[in-house]
């Protein structure tokens, strides 16, 4: 009888290594797992909510092998949160909110670990504006979902914050939550009647966010020169806006300092303490560097120095009055050395300094450094 009883032994392991397998790949690995257990109810759920789940993005109903599958996990394990679920978003699809409400909960209470039913009640408060409800479960999802969880929610919550009486009940979860901060901030900035509690919700460290500096360059493309300041202010960002800043000056200098953006254009690339590298690909006219300012009304002297002379033709100093996009000068390069005067007249708040790239009559990958650039008022003569 020995035999039966190594028999019982493998028998064990094998039903240990399924077990072990399972539990570690049922919801990683679906398929693997079902094909090692296939009466298993964690494998068996995770693929019929997926096949549920496609159906429902397709605009479809799910297949009769899901559902059966899903009613197969619920009589092989009766405290299964899966077919609460299934049947809470059947009658929310059905238009009965009431009872799909009611599910959810039920699921909740069955698992409050339940990412799916957090998504699901959140989505269905939004939906319904009962976003005060939905918080506390946006704020879970946040928590437990690596990789932005609670991020889908973030238009609702701009426009819930769209009155800054709100801000003091959501603004623990956004501070504990960086990538759904940035999200809701980025839609604050996109809204005009949010300008208030962007403000509000801005701090130290915000300056150099793409988001703060589209919002700066909104106010003051609208003439809203103090609203900008405000949000300047709001961001810890002191002065700034009456002289070219270095280089690389960094967050502290906010919006008021040089952009390089990285298009396909052309690369730009400044050096500590050195010059700024320009490799412009002539194929398009291109800004390879701007810089914003708010320079008084008056006249000013702008001084640009290039390590050797660029060709002739292929880069251009362009200011512009930052309301209506008005053109102020424009004065192309073609020594290495320039001098010009500026005149700022005083319905020109904020202005755009920008270094362009322009296409000539054949495309020609043209490298440059540009040492030196100054703005400075000129002293009126008694």
């Amino acid at each position: 009888m020995e035999w039966l009883g190594l028999a019982a032994v493998l028998l064990l392991a094998v039903q240990a290594g399924r077990s072990a397998f399972v539990a570690a790949e049922g919801e990683r690995r679906p398929a693997a797992a079902h094909a090692v257990w296939p009466s298993h109810p964690v494998p068996q759920a995770t693929l019929a909510l997926a096949s549920i789940g496609a159906a429902a993005r397709e605009g479809r109903a799910p297949d009769a092998q899901a559902l059966e599958q899903i009613r197969s996990v619920g009589r092989a394990d009766p405290l299964a949160v899966d077919p609460l679920l299934v049947t809470a978003t059947a009658r929310l699809a059905a238009g009965d909110r009431q009872e799909g409400e009611k599910l959810l909960k039920a699921a909740l209470h069955r698992e409050p670990r339940s990412s799916a039913a957090h998504f699901l009640l959140a989505d269905l408060y939004v939906r319904e504006q009962r976003v005060g409800d939905a918080l506390v479960h946006v704020g879970v999802l946040g928590r437990r979902i690596r990789g932005g969880g609670a991020e889908p929610f973030a238009a609702a919550l701009a426009i819930y914050l769209r009155d800054p009486s709100k801000i003091a009940e959501v603004r623990p979860m956004l501070q504990g939550n960086a990538a759904l901060r940035k999200s809701v901030m980025i839609n604050l900035s996109q809204d005009p009647s949010a300008a208030t509690s962007l403000r509000l919700l801005t701090g130290r460290g915000d300056s150099g966010e793409e988001w703060f500096r589209n919002a700066f360059e909104r106010q003051l493309a609208g003439g809203n020169v103090g609203g900008a300041r405000a949000l300047l202010a709001a961001a810890r960002v002191r002065g700034g806006g009456t002289a070219l800043t270095p280089w690389s000056a960094g967050d502290e200098a906010g919006p008021l300092s040089w952009r390089l953006p990285a298009t396909s254009d052309g690369v730009v690339e400044p050096v500590s303490g050195g010059p700024l590298r320009l490799v412009f690909y002539g194929r398009a006219d291109a800004s390879l560097a701007d810089h914003l300012l708010l320079l008084p009304a008056g006249r000013y002297r702008f001084e640009a120095q290039f390590a050797g002379t660029p060709p002739p033709g292929t880069f251009e100093w362009r200011v512009t009055c930052l309301q209506g996009a008005r053109p102020l000068a424009t004065w192309p390069v073609s020594a290495p050395a320039s001098a010009q005067l500026l005149d700022v007249p005083a319905d020109c708040p904020a202005q755009r300094v920008a270094l362009w790239g322009r296409l000539g009559e054949f495309p020609r990958t043209t490298s440059a450094e540009l040492v030196r650039v100054a703005l400075n008022p000129v002293m009126a003569t008694p």
